[in-house]
């Protein structure tokens, strides 16, 4: 069978000209592709505070029901702390097939393009084309903990692997039917744009947990396709993947990550492949006019802004942040071809860097002075001197002087 996984569409009313733009190129690829299932992996609304009447919500509802035009359409909840349960709207929308929008973990039968449970099993048994597991972001709520949040977190981590091999249990009894497993969150070893390895940063599972709700199945990974367009500077390769599986094989389809990557797998590019958005690229500059030798050249000097979001990041000193001329650098670069641009200052404080001196001073002396150049004032030579000798004189012979009276 053939599956469109998508995720992290953060439908927004901001960027929503780009957003469908960007919808229409999913739907015209999956009227090409003819996918037998679409899924959704999490975080199709980038906020809970959705109205009905917004255009980001009926540019949603359009998607979806023409994406339920061609294939059934499976949708999970995302991150709660955003997405809340918006996706919920999505019942709303009708199509020539069937929408199923998990907000609770569940496990589903398709079957002739509709998707069932046990409970629909009559006494004719399945003939099922593929097992669909659906598993929203995992919520302290749904486990029913009462523990504080670091204790919630690790007893969550520990209720998955019980969840994942309930379902695999499950799935077992259809042998040699595709298993897809949709799962919102975090993954061991996945990375974010940035390139660093997202740790304890939230709820986090492991590609051996998602093992266990795959049984002896043939495990083709873990994909996360990224977002459909940058929601956040940095974030590139963003699109959407094709899977083709069959027979006994097992695939997560992920969301969460704003990263295309393949976690855990052996996946084969020709029966996974990521289609890329023709999205506008956010591109992303840092100088530092700190570390500028006087004299030198402080021009600005980019390029490849064409066609591209621009954030410009400065560092200076918190002094000299007057002189930076915000009107002429964002100018210059609507000239070179940005599409916006953004500039962000950071003003650092002299007498912070030089308070770090003091600090880092390995004599009195040295203390003294770097204290004095703070403030800007010169050191008397006779303190000085008295710094010297108070500090390289024993203790008991400086007691001795204090008592004598010579000190």
């Amino acid at each position: 069978m053939k599956i469109l996984h998508l995720a992290d569409e953060h439908v927004r009313d901001r960027d929503i000209e780009e957003i469908e733009n960007i919808l229409s190129f999913i739907i015209a690829t999956a009227q090409t592709e003819e996918p037998d299932l679409i899924i959704s992996a999490g975080d199709l609304f980038d906020s809970q505070d959705i109205r009905m009447g917004s255009r980001a919500a009926l540019a949603a509802i359009r998607f979806i029901s023409e994406l339920a035009d061609i294939a059934p359409v499976g949708i999970i909840l995302g991150t709660p702390s955003h997405e809340g349960h918006a996706p919920e709207i999505l019942r709303f929308a009708r199509g020539n097939c069937p929408i199923r929008v998990a907000s609770v973990p569940g496990q589903f039968i398709l079957e002739a393009g509709e998707f069932k449970t046990e409970a629909d099993n009559e006494g004719f048994g399945f003939q099922p084309e593929a097992i669909l597991t659906l598993i929203p972001t995992p919520t302290k709520q749904f486990f029913q903990t009462t523990a504080g949040i670091e204790a919630g977190d690790q007893e969550i981590g520990q209720a998955m692997s019980g969840l994942f091999a309930g379902f695999g249990t499950q799935a077992a009894a259809y042998p040699g039917i595709p298993h897809v497993l949709v799962y919102h969150g975090g993954i061991s070893g996945a990375r974010l744009p940035s390139g660093h390895v997202r740790t304890g940063m939230d709820i986090e599972i492991s590609t051996d947990q998602i093992r266990m709700a795959g049984g002896d199945s043939n495990f083709l990974g873990a994909f996360y396709p990224g977002g459909i367009y940058p929601v956040k500077v940095d974030e590139q390769g963003c699109g959407f993947f094709i899977h083709e599986i069959g027979g006994n094989d097992f695939i997560a389809c992920l969301g969460h990550i704003h990263q295309v990557q393949i976690l855990g797998a052996y996946g084969d590019e020709k029966r996974s492949r990521h289609i890329p958005t023709p999205c506008k690229r956010t591109v992303r500059f840092q100088r530092d006019l700190r570390d500028i030798p006087e004299g030198q050249d402080e021009s600005v000097y980019v390029d490849g802004v064409s066609g591209s979001h621009v954030r410009y990041e400065l560092t200076t000193w918190q002094d000299e942040a007057g002189e930076i001329d915000k009107a002429g650098i964002e100018k210059m670069l609507m000239e070179e071809g940005a599409l916006s641009v953004d500039i962000r200052i950071t003003r650092v404080p002299r007498e912070a860097i030089r308070a770090v001196e003091v600090l880092d001073a390995l004599t009195l002396r040295g203390k003294i002075v770097a204290q004095a150049e703070i403030k800007g004032e010169e050191v008397d030579p006779e303190i000085l001197d008295m710094a010297d000798r108070l500090e390289n004189t024993p203790v008991d012979a400086l007691l001795k002087q204090a008592q004598e009276g010579l000190i």
